[in-house]
Parts: C-alpha cells; sequence; structure tokens
C-alpha cells in the first residue's frame, strides 16, 4: 500500500512538473511572439522614415553642401537599418537613423530660404507625421519588451530561457538631447 501511495505521489508530482513546464515554456513563447509583434508594427513607420531620408538629404543638401558629415551620418544610419537582421541591430540602427535626422531637421533652421522651401515643408510634415506614429509605437514596444526581459529573468523560467538561449532585448531609446529639460524660457 505504501508504495502504491509513493508510486502515486510520484506520478502526481511527476504530471505537475510537466504541466508548469509546459505553462512556462508557452509563456516565453507568449512573450517573445509579443515582442516580436510589436516590433513588426514599428518597423513598418520605421521603414518609412528610412524611406524618407533620401528626398531630405536631396533637398537639403543643395542648401547646405558644407554640412556632408551630418549627412553621411544619416546615410549610414538609413544603410545600417536596411541591411540589419536581428531585433537588436534593427533598434540600434534605428536609434542611430532618428539621431542622425533630428540633427539635420535642426541644423535646416539655420537656412532660412531652405525652411520656407515648398519641398522641405511637406517633407518635414511627413517625418513629423512619421515620428509621431512612431512615439506612439514605441511605448508599446518599449512595454513589449521590458514584460518580456522580465519574464525571462524570473525563476524557473530563467532556466527555460537560458535553454532556449533568449536573451534580454534593448528598448528603442530616446535621445538625451529628448530628455534634457532647460526650464521654460521667455524670449
Amino acid at each position: 500500500m505504501e508504495i502504491m501511495i509513493t508510486v502515486i505521489v510520484l506520478f502526481f508530482l511527476i504530471i505537475s512538473g510537466i504541466i508548469g513546464g509546459v505553462s512556462l515554456y508557452n509563456r516565453l513563447i507568449l512573450l517573445r511572439n509579443n515582442v516580436d509583434n510589436a516590433f513588426a508594427n514599428i518597423d513598418v513607420i520605421l521603414k518609412q522614415r528610412a524611406d524618407q531620408i533620401p528626398a531630405l538629404v536631396s533637398i537639403v543638401s543643395k542648401a547646405m553642401s558644407h554640412e556632408r558629415e551630418i549627412f553621411t551620418a544619416l546615410s549610414s544610419a538609413r544603410q545600417n537599418y536596411l541591411n540589419s537582421g536581428s531585433l537588436p541591430e534593427k533598434i540600434d540602427a534605428s536609434n542611430q537613423m532618428e539621431q542622425a535626422l533630428k540633427a539635420v531637421i535642426a541644423i535646416s533652421e539655420n537656412y532660412p530660404t531652405l525652411i520656407s522651401g515648398e519641398n522641405f515643408i511637406e517633407l518635414q510634415k511627413a517625418v513629423s507625421s512619421v515620428e509621431d506614429k512612431i512615439a506612439r509605437r514605441r511605448e508599446y514596444f518599449n512595454d513589449a519588451v521590458t514584460i518580456y526581459n522580465t519574464g525571462i529573468q524570473l525563476f524557473p523560467a530563467l532556466l527555460v530561457a537560458n535553454a532556449l538561449k533568449y536573451q534580454r532585448l534593448p528598448l528603442l531609446d530616446i535621445p538625451a538631447e529628448e530628455k534634457k529639460y532647460n526650464g521654460i524660457r521667455f524670449e
């Protein structure tokens, strides 16, 4: 009788372990797929931004021919984005592209004839629209990545995540310039 009780208890422990393991595995897959989905939603918009860069470079380079290093950085960031394969590479390239794009817009403010040009105004509106879409979706993506990163670090999920070679994913950054607050100034 004792052997039968021991076998039954072991049977239920094994079944519980299997069910727990499958549940944990499924949760990690769900978290990873949620991150992939969030990035797929933002990837389309990031591609639109990358596609706008040649037009921006073409218009702005005519007026700012001596600002070559900014255009080089912008073109390089675009190419890095288009050539990136993995999610972390795409995130890094996207962050580089955003910083380079902001530098071009900031410098263009020193060229009043450029800013008043119809092509530049239309392109700036298009870039601004894309940036607004990215900002909205970046929040969702970063939430999904945070939940995923937390999920793969908690025990016992950590054991399964390590076996699946899941690694922490980076967030889409907000550049330091955007975080800086210089107070309200009236000029």
